[in-house]
């Protein structure tokens, strides 16, 4: 039986980069957990924007909030900097322009600690600004090599992170959480979903994701894969996917087979510009509604 205590410190890692309207937001909703013994490490990767400056400023001398200064260098330079200075043993990443629930790091810590099988944990999304829905993602770690389908904000222990050399610093263009969890994946290091919605997720069609990444999808996605060949071997798929087919996934495994032909034969343009128009049709594409279609189908041919 656990003993429900909170003495075990939390280091929240929040790099800021010009995010000074949202920041506040953002650093009240830790400072305001459950779990009392938070420490904050607020990373300023070179900001140049005043109102942002004044803001970290302003929460400097916050007890609780660890500043880090460093000159620009990308979001995973200034994550892995957090983690160097975060002096707890648990650890939560958060981007300053996010925000999470009170019970947050609570229910995160409890949940991580009573299942063995997990050595890190993400929360269900709420997706806010220009989308707003909830958004389930299941660990599926085949599927996971093909799309990224969790949440950059995960909880995971400090030892992990350093064990297995934290964030690529030289994916500055993104996806470097889904580079990183696959490197984890690749020493049996897995995630687990915690089913309830705590993570506050800003969406923006200016934002990095959109504007940057999904643009350069297929070379980063190549990039990655260059760096775990191991996992991408035609055999070690197939095992891979024996081993992983029956657990649940957003959508159905044997499509990624065709999916990675594709990307194997067309030019890195072409399967960024299929990614986008897939991405806006992904509803179509998911596994419960694959399914419901082979049940009706099922039905009219019987």
């Amino acid at each position: 039986m656990i003993s429900k205590t909170n003495n075990e410190l939390i280091s929240v890692i929040i790099p800021c980069f010009n995010e000074g309207i949202l920041l506040e937001r953002c650093l009240n909703s830790v400072i305001n957990q459950t779990w009392k013994n938070t420490e904050i490490v607020l990373v300023n990767d070179g900001s140049n924007n005043q109102y942002t400056i004044e803001m970290i400023q302003k929460y400097k001398n916050f007890p609780s909030i660890n500043t880090v200064e460093q000159i620009n260098r990308g979001l995973p330079y200034a994550r892995n900097m957090g983690i160097k200075n975060a002096k707890g043993n648990y650890l939560f990443f958060l981007d300053s322009d996010d925000w999470i629930e009170p019970e947050t790091l609570e229910k995160m810590y409890f949940f991580l600690k009573s299942f063995k099988d997990a050595s890190y944990i993400f929360a269900d999304i709420i997706l806010e600004g220009e989308v707003n829905k909830i958004v389930k993602k299941e660990y599926n770690f085949f599927e996971q090599l093909f799309l990224n389908q969790l949440p950059y904000s995960i909880f995971i222990s400090k030892e992990i992170c350093l064990k297995y050399g934290c964030y690529d610093k030289m994916m500055r263009s993104g996806y470097e959480d889904w580079e990183f969890n696959i490197r984890l994946g690749s020493h049996d290091i897995h995630g687990k979903r915690f089913s309830e919605p705590l993570f506050h997720y800003n969406v923006s069609n200016s934002g990095m994701l959109i504007s940057k990444t999904s643009k350069k999808h297929s070379k980063i996605w190549r990039y990655i894969i260059s760096k775990n060949k191991n996992l991408f071997r035609f055999k070690k798929l197939i095992t891979l996917w024996k081993g992983w087919r029956s657990k649940p996934s957003s959508y159905p495994l044997f499509l990624f087979f065709g999916w990675y032909f594709l990307f194997k034969l067309l030019p890195d343009s072409w399967i960024s510009m299929i990614f986008i128009i897939l991405r806006n049709f992904k509803w179509f594409f998911s596994r419960k509604k694959f399914l419901n279609l082979m049940k009706k189908f099922s039905n009219k041919t019987t």
